[in-house]
């Protein structure tokens, strides 16, 4: 149980962004007593952020994380994203963290002018860390974890896979301009005023809540659809074993909708499977938006959750695999618990 007040911040600061424990303490105790330790950045800041987060939504290689982080450090002015080395056993021994990231990552355009990636990203090597900035900002994430070579080597090996493919790094030559197919993505009209930049920057400040639901043993994510007024609908499905029923996903909704931790959102909806048994339905939807007007934007949580027979084929079948994804669940302590009740969170409105 953590007794002070600075102890209680970094435990949660810790359990919303992954950071160790040490870390945590020594972000909380050189910041101002009651600051904002999850800052919302600035417009160009929330864009990188929503293109990265896109970019991992949903991720092509086995990852032990989710989305394959380790943690992430927010900054007011940029993000720190940790990613966890190469998974023993995967499947595809040419599946590397690398190989992926500089797929998804760096923006590609296709024959019909479509871009892949991030519009407008480029990464270099500052520091012997590989930073993702975006062009004409002070916009920037710095990818942790990834050893400079290795990454320029797969960026020029991903380049050539991409040309057989048809599909034209944007990148190629232009490391402070961008390619004409870049530009309406990087105009403002294109982005719109009522952007949900906000929404999936936000969840990926906030990555680390995922581990909180149980062991993390998957976690998809994909934009369903788009609003009229640039609003967005993103959907993620979180797979976990051995939760909480409904006390999991709704504290995972209220650490979403926390006041000074979590996002301006309240849950919309809630349809709970809880109750079934085991194999009849594993999900339970829990929908957060915000009821601002300037905040256009939707997130829905399918929390899934293995129970009886799926989860004892999973730890069967995958056994190495399962306990190396137990290693990774985050307990809630109860002084958080305490403190979301003390904080009375906007997680009413939905259907019980």
């Amino acid at each position: 149980m953590k007794a002070t007040v600075v102890e209680r911040r970094a435990e949660l600061l810790r359990l919303y962004t992954g950071l160790g424990w040490k870390t945590a303490l020594a972000r909380v105790e050189a910041a101002a007593p009651g600051s904002v330790l999850i800052p919302e950045p600035d417009a160009d800041q929330l864009a990188l952020e929503a293109g990265v987060m896109a970019a991992l939504a949903w991720r092509q290689i086995t990852t032990l994380h989710p989305w394959g982080i380790e943690y992430v450090d927010p900054r007011s002015d940029r993000l720190l994203i940790r990613f966890e080395p190469d998974v023993v056993g995967r499947g595809d021994v040419e599946e590397t963290q690398v190989l992926d990231l500089a797929t998804v990552l760096l923006p590609r355009a296709d024959e019909y002018g479509e871009i892949k990636g991030v519009p407008g990203a480029r990464t270099h090597v500052e520091n012997g860390k590989v930073v993702l900035r975006l062009l004409g900002t002070t916009a920037s994430a710095v990818l942790l974890g990834l050893d400079p070579k290795e990454w320029l080597k797969a960026v020029e090996t991903q380049d050539q896979r991409m040309s057989t493919w048809g599909m034209t790094p944007c990148h190629q030559g232009r490391a402070q301009s961008l390619h004409p197919a870049e530009r309406p993505y990087r105009q403002p009209a294109r982005r719109g005023p009522g952007a949900s930049d906000w929404l999936t920057s936000g969840l990926l400040r906030r990555s680390g809540l995922i581990r909180s639901l149980g062991v993390p043993l998957s976690v998809t994510g994909w934009l369903n659809s788009r609003a009229r007024d640039g609003g967005e609908r993103w959907i993620i499905d979180p797979t976990f074993g051995e939760g909480h029923g409904p006390a999991g996903h709704r504290r995972l909704a209220a650490l979403l909708s926390a006041p000074g931790w979590g996002l301006p959102v309240t849950v919309t909806d809630e349809v709970c499977n809880c109750h079934l048994p085991p194999g009849y339905s594993d999900q339970c939807t829990t929908t957060v938006a915000s009821l601002q007007p300037e905040r256009p934007g939707t997130l829905e949580l399918r929390t899934i959750h293995r129970r009886g027979d799926r989860l004892r084929r999973i730890q069967r079948d995958q056994t190495a695999l399962y306990a190396a994804h137990k290693k990774l669940t985050r307990s809630v302590p109860a002084s958080v618990h305490r403190w979301l009740d003390s904080v009375r969170s906007p997680t009413s409105g939905g259907s019980r």
